[in-house]
Formats: structure tokens, sequence, C-alpha cells
């Protein structure tokens, strides 16, 4: 493919992306496009990001991690919370891994982040290590729930807890893209979900976003913070 014909594409992508592939990068941001996404999940996730960082009430020197962290704009969000953070991040994308690493280098530097490419349903990281656990708009891809929650569960301190950050079903309905790999969880499925897996269901907080505009459609989502502690 030339390189007039790479940028064609990436000016069509900006003007009308195809929900198909839309729905494709949000699950694993990759190529020439990874950058863009990126970028825009940070636009649209960043109410979604704050809500779930009051929720966790970090507390010093807790150690945490982050799953799917995208470009890693908000660490420097986290890091301001308390002092002291130890901090760990997988993502399954090497594009966004490489972004964050770039972003965040002052905090790697100093030994605050460690960021790696993986996967949730197959942490590198030893059993009982982390005080929490949290993700913001990952969820919905996990295609076998119960082998994320197992491995989060593993990694977790004994009274440690694991923070999702979603919207609500009816918020989501309102992406064309939502139709393409996308599983959609009720707030009643995701307790249910929780507690099927050892988890305990402690809490949700919501909050609903600034209104945004997608595809000349003005709306507000409703982010949501749910809140489980390990052990039932």
């Amino acid at each position: 493919m030339t390189l007039n014909i790479l940028k064609s594409l990436q000016n069509y992508f900006r003007s009308e992306p195809p929900p198909e592939i839309i729905a494709q990068q949000l699950r694993h941001p990759s190529g020439d496009l990874a950058e863009e996404i990126g970028n825009k999940m940070n636009e649209a996730n960043e109410p979604l990001y704050d809500l779930v960082l009051d929720v966790m009430q970090i507390e010093n020197y807790d150690k945490i991690l982050e799953i799917g962290f995208g470009n890693g704009k908000f660490f420097n969000r986290l890091f301001k919370r308390a002092e002291g953070l130890q901090v760990m991040g997988i993502d399954y994308s090497q594009e966004m891994v490489r972004a964050a690493k770039r972003i965040n280098n002052r905090f790697i530097a100093s030994e605050k982040l460690n960021l790696q490419r993986g996967n949730s349903d197959q942490l590198p990281y030893s059993d009982h290590c982390f005080d929490k656990v949290f993700c913001n708009m990952v969820i919905y891809f996990w295609d076998e729930p119960e082998t994320h929650l197992s491995e989060i569960h593993r990694v977790l301190k004994s009274d440690g807890k694991f923070y999702a950050g979603l919207r609500s079903h009816k918020s989501m309905l309102n992406f064309p893209f939502v139709k393409y790999g996308f599983t959609l969880f009720k707030v009643d499925e995701w307790k249910r979900i929780l507690v099927e897996n050892e988890f305990s269901f402690l809490d949700i907080q919501t909050k609903l976003d600034p209104e945004m505009k997608f595809n000349g459609n003005e709306f507000q989502l409703e982010s949501c913070c749910i809140v489980a502690a390990k052990g039932l």
C-alpha cells in the first residue's frame, strides 16, 4: 500500500469511521490509526477516569495495577493522589505501550511506574501483590470474564479491591460500533458475574458526563465505577 493511499484512508476514517473499524481499534489500537484512537479514547473517557480515581481513595504507598491504560495520558493524575505509589500497567496494544512509555518516561525512570504489554487473562505478577486493581472501558472486550477475574483475584491482596469503570448500558447504545465485538453489561449483570467469581460487590458510584457529540447527535454518557472486594 502506498503512502498516499494510506493517508487517504486515514483522512476517510477521520471524517466517517466505519463502526466496525472503530470497534476493532477500540479493542486493540494498532497500526497507523493507533495514535488517533488513543487520543480519542482520552477525550471520551476523561470524566470516567476521574470518577474512578475519586472512588478509589488512593492511599500513600498503595501498590496499584491498571489494566488497559491506553496511551497513559492520565498516570500523572494518579500519582498526584498520594505519595510513594508503586504503579504497574498492562495493555494489549504494543502501540499503546510504546506511547505510554514515551509520555511517562519520568515516572518510569524514577521506578514509580512499570508498563508492559500483555493481557489480563494471564497477568505477569505474583500472587497477593496489589492493593487496588482498576480498568476503564475494558470489560466490554473480555470474551470470558471469568478468566480475567480469576487473575485479578489472584494478584489482589486479601483486603484488595477491584474497580471497574464503564458506561451504563443505556449510554453505550448511543454508539453504533458497540454492535461489533462489544459485550455490554448492565450493572446487575456485572454484579452477578463478580459474585460468581469470588468477589463481593461493595458499591457503585455514577456521574453524568458533560454533553458530547457523536455523528451529529448530542447526548450525555453516564459514567459508573463498580467496586468489588476479594472474597465472598
